[in-house]
């Protein structure tokens, strides 16, 4: 019996520790450039446990219209760090920049785990919007899990992800600004920055941002960064 107790415990932890950053991942703006070669690494730590979720990726601008990026995903979970998954992304641009009231784009990601028949599919439309200095986003998406691994007893139904950014646009180089990431379960807010050209380093961009938990099921402080190289 206590073993079982004690197993169910661990199972709990590891759930709980899987989720807390689950929803903190990065705000999408709607456009794409034909030809673009893009290097991308990106990653969320829970400050709290430790634990951490790490992205590396190389993207493509197929047309004026369609980007794809393909991607190895890894976390760190109890200590233990694995590469687990890998992740084909693709970003619309629907609309010309200032073409409407706002700028469309939409996303559509496919995600397998590497060891296990565990698939996840994501859609849903990107907006933009600039207001003098200030540039709104917003990201909402659409999730589902499926295939032959997958828990019996879940909820494999669609879920829901928002997120959205508010920047103001200081400089050519810097952007200070604030998001907000929520999924079912996780909800946190905090300041960012965005850059690009660090230390004269030409087609570098930087983001860097401290989300903190809003509920018990969110990490208290998760920390988000993004690189990438453009060529």
């Amino acid at each position: 019996m206590w073993k079982h107790s004690f197993s169910g415990v661990a199972a709990v932890t590891t759930l709980a520790s899987a989720t807390a950053f689950a929803g903190v991942d990065k705000v999408y703006d709607p456009y794409v450039e034909k030809g673009e070669v893009e290097l991308e690494a990106r990653g969320v730590h829970d400050l709290d446990s430790g634990d951490y979720k790490t992205k590396v990726g190389i993207g493509y601008g197929v047309t004026s219209r369609w980007f794809v990026e393909g991607y190895l995903i890894g976390k760190r979970e109890n200590g233990h760090f694995k590469v687990e998954a890998g992740e084909i992304e693709n970003k619309f641009q629907l609309t010309e920049q200032g073409q409407y009231w706002a700028d469309l784009g939409a996303l559509v990601e496919l995600e397998r785990e590497l060891d296990h028949d565990v698939w996840e599919a994501k859609v849903g439309p990107l907006v933009q919007k600039q207001f003098g200095d200030f540039v709104a986003t917003g990201n909402l998406l659409f999730e589902k899990k499926f295939g032959d691994d997958i828990d019996d007893h879940a909820d494999n139904g669609w879920e829901t992800l928002g997120s959205a950014q508010m920047k103001y646009r200081l400089s050519e180089n810097l952007e200070p600004g604030i998001e907000y990431y929520g999924d079912e379960e996780t909800h946190a807010v905090g300041p960012v920055l965005i850059g690009a050209n660090p230390f004269g380093m030409e087609r570098v961009k930087w983001e860097a941002g401290l989300l903190f938990g809003l509920n018990d099921a969110t990490a208290d402080s998760t920390l988000r960064w993004q690189l990438e190289y453009e060529f």
